[in-house]
Order: C-alpha cells, then sequence, then structure tokens
C-alpha cells in the first residue's frame, strides 16, 4: 500500500480526480478514483477530502487500449489537464495473465501493474509503450 497526498481534487458524480504526489517524491500525478458513498453534482466541494490529506492504496495503468512495443527509457507524460489518462513507457517484470502485467515504471519507486483491455504477448524483459488512465484503487478508511 502506497501512500499520497492531495494537492488538487475535483468531482464527477462519485468519480474524483485528483493531483496527488507520492509521499517520498517530488513528482506528481494526476489519478482517477471512485467515492462510493458520496454522490456530487456540479463539481460540487467533496466533503470526504480535502488538500492536504492523505490516501493509501494501490496504482495501476488500467483501460489500456493502445500499446506497442519499444526502445525508449521509461518515462510518463500526462497531456491532458485534470485527466487521469497517462501514456508511459514501461519495463515487464512479470506477466501476470493475458491481460495484465507487473512493469518497471517513472511512475513510482516499485512496480505497477499495467491492465489491457484486450489480451497481449509481452514478455520479461519488454519495453512497451501504453496509453491508459492512471487508477487508484484507495483503501476504505
Amino acid at each position: 500500500m502506497d501512500k499520497f497526498v492531495i494537492n488538487e481534487i475535483y468531482t464527477d458524480g462519485y468519480e474524483r480526480y485528483a493531483v496527488i504526489q507520492v509521499s517520498e517524491q517530488e513528482r506528481k500525478v494526476c489519478v482517477h478514483f471512485l467515492e462510493y458513498d458520496e454522490f456530487l453534482e456540479d463539481n460540487k466541494e467533496t466533503r470526504k477530502r480535502e488538500i492536504g490529506d492523505l490516501l493509501e492504496g494501490e496504482l495501476s495503468v488500467s483501460l489500456v487500449s493502445d500499446s506497442k512495443k519499444v526502445y525508449e527509457e521509461c518515462d510518463y507524460y500526462q497531456k491532458i489537464p485534470k485527466s487521469s489518462h497517462i501514456e508511459a513507457v514501461v519495463e515487464v517484470v512479470n506477466v501476470v495473465d493475458d491481460y495484465s502485467l507487473k512493469a518497471r515504471s517513472s511512475i513510482l519507486p516499485e512496480n505497477i501493474m499495467i491492465e489491457f483491455e484486450t489480451s497481449v504477448d509481452y514478455k520479461v524483459g519488454d519495453r512497451i509503450w501504453v496509453s491508459g488512465s492512471l487508477e487508484l484503487d484507495i483503501s476504505v478508511s
């Protein structure tokens, strides 16, 4: 379980988009997560989470609809403001099944789960470019 500090937070129904900082790092990322017990209309301010709050959970790159093998260094890009969309180059360290793998990335110090929309055939050691959503599965507190 990783710890993250909320720097910004945006609401849309049950969905939340938050700019977070890994507690030990300087880099910030925008993630998507759900608050099943707080529905907000018209981007109203959440009463459940505040800027500066600590979130615990697991990050993953999910909903990966596009990917390809590349020979670039690991890095990531989030070009759309207030969006969890991410493009990243990662290195496969473990193939979990036909739809998911664990990878080394520059997003986190430890490996991150990558979850594909279709089956893939990557091998350990492959460097791949992925396009998906940076998701935070928060632990219930």
